[in-house]
Parts: C-alpha cells; sequence; structure tokens
C-alpha cells in the first residue's frame, strides 16, 4: 500500500479515502466486456478465428485498463503477498473464465464442449500472465508485440 500510495503520490490515508479496501486499490474496478464487443465476438468476429478473437479481447481489456505494466507488475506484487487480495483476484478469474467460456459456447454452438471452452479461457489466462513475465524483462516494448510473442510461442509449444 505504501508504494502504492507513492507512486500516485498521495499519502496512505488519500488512497483509503478512494477505495473501500487494498482489494479495490490492487485489482481496480471488476472488468466488463463491452456489450458490442460480445456482439462482434459472438457473431464470430472480429476475425474468425475463435483463439484469435479470444486474443484480441484480452487485448483490448489490457489497453482499456490502461496497461501501465510498471502499475501491472506493482498490482502483481501485491497480489503475490497478499492472500486476501490473491483470494478476491481468483474470484475474479473464474467470474471471467465463465463469462468467456458462455460467449464462446453461444458463438460455437450446442456441440461445442464446455470444458474445451474453458480450457481455451484458461489457456489465454496463461498467455497473459507469460506476456506480464515478458513485459518484466522490457517494459517499453509494446503490448501488442509482447501478446503476439506470448501466443506464437504458446502454439510452437502446441505444435511440438
Amino acid at each position: 500500500m505504501d508504494d502504492l500510495a507513492a507512486a500516485a503520490d498521495v499519502s496512505r490515508r488519500t488512497v483509503f479515502n478512494y477505495f473501500d479496501s487494498k482489494a479495490d486499490v490492487v485489482l481496480g474496478p471488476e472488468h466488463e466486456i463491452p456489450e458490442t464487443t460480445v456482439e462482434v465476438f459472438v457473431a464470430g468476429g472480429p476475425t474468425g478465428r475463435l483463439f484469435d478473437d479470444l486474443v484480441h479481447i484480452a487485448v483490448e481489456a489490457l489497453e482499456e485498463k490502461g496497461a501501465d505494466l510498471e502499475l501491472v507488475h506493482l498490482r502483481r506484487d501485491v497480489m503475490r503477498k497478499d492472500a486476501r487480495v490473491l483470494a478476491i483476484a481468483h474470484e475474479r478469474f473464474e467470474t471471467i473464465t465463465d463469462q468467456a467460456r458462455d460467449m464462446i459456447l453461444e458463438r460455437e454452438g450446442e456441440d461445442y464442449d464446455a470444458y474445451r471452452a474453458r480450457l481455451l479461457v484458461q489457456l489465454l489466462i496463461t498467455i497473459v500472465d507469460s506476456v506480464l513475465d515478458r513485459s518484466d524483462a522490457d517494459l517499453a516494448r509494446p503490448l501488442p508485440e509482447l501478446v503476439d510473442a506470448a501466443v506464437s510461442d504458446a502454439r510452437a509449444v502446441l505444435n511440438s
């Protein structure tokens, strides 16, 4: 909390004037996928390739949150050190996973297995985690470039 307050150039007390809890400060507001994005995805877009379309949504979400990678790393460090914040983050990831799974099933139809859809989302979450690992080495590297590198490596690993 002290690091976050210092990064914002405010006192710790000021931080808590604007946020109810440490989890709210660290994780920020819960992310909601814009309805237009859901509609485009369910209709088969924007690229027509299921995984690429999920990656597109993930990049949009990261960029929407401001993708200040230094702040993301700071948040990640706090999560790793605070079991309560980590548990809340896990709950949020479960919610996101369920929402994305439902979007995939709506798009792909009843024949697409729910376990397969969930696995696809979990792979994407793992790729996003890899993006954060990669950005440790180079905070100046553009986010889409980091995502492309991680996706490329994931495809190579899965095809080997």
